[in-house]
């Protein structure tokens, strides 16, 4: 497995963690206000991490030219 492969499988594994805490709100499974604001707070940093990952496959692609 290369670094490339590594990546793709990191950010494939964030966005599914992102989709089940999605489900859980739209489920209607927080107990409270305290518990979906830390869940929205969650999927930003996934949604931030992705972004780092897109920005690195980037990087790394360009190095490779």
């Amino acid at each position: 497995m290369n670094t490339m492969d590594l990546l793709s499988l990191i950010k494939k594994n964030l966005q599914k963690k992102k989709a089940e805490i999605a489900e859980n709100m739209i489920d209607g499974r927080m107990s409270d206000f305290q518990s979906y604001q830390k869940n929205v707070g969650i999927a930003q940093g996934i949604d931030d991490a992705c972004s780092i990952i897109d920005e690195t496959i980037k990087q790394i692609n360009i190095g490779d030219e």
